[in-house]
């Protein structure tokens, strides 16, 4: 149902996976994309926002990546009791707030998670920048 995979010595290898993330890297211009840092206010923001979204599990929430194109965010969050998770979120007036029908959470293995994390978000929110979930690249092991 995900597609073939490649069986080399009992490996599963999602080859179709791995040339969909290799081939969106080569065509996609990510300079517009911003990573931002801890220190960043709006890092700050995303992260309240994240742990404030479906308490109690998401309080203790904590990103392991923030990209921002404009006045959009895209997150990648860990949990201690959830699923990790990629979220977008939309800055309007000064307020972050996450575009809950595009969130991601869960795993896709053995098929790669980059794929499916890109093609679900940009079906929920259309309107996010190509270049900011093409530029996306997970660093959650199960994301990988």
């Amino acid at each position: 149902p995900n597609g073939p995979l490649l069986v080399i010595d009992e490996r599963e290898i999602d080859l179709l996976g791995e040339m969909n993330i290799r081939w969106t890297a080569m065509i996609t211009d990510c300079s517009p994309v911003r990573t931002l840092e801890p220190k960043d206010a709006l890092y700050q923001q995303a992260l309240k926002a994240v742990q404030d979204y479906s308490p109690p599990q998401s309080q203790k929430a904590h990103l392991v990546g923030v990209w921002q194109q404009d006045s959009w965010l895209l997150v990648e969050a860990q949990f201690e009791e959830l699923l990790p998770s990629v979220v977008p979120l939309k800055s309007t007036g000064g307020d972050l707030s996450i575009v809950p029908q595009a969130v991601w959470s869960g795993y896709t293995a053995p098929w790669k998670a980059t794929p499916f994390i890109r093609q679900y978000i940009n079906k929920q929110a259309p309107e996010l920048p190509s270049a900011l979930i093409n530029c996306f690249k997970p660093t959650t092991l199960g994301f990988r």
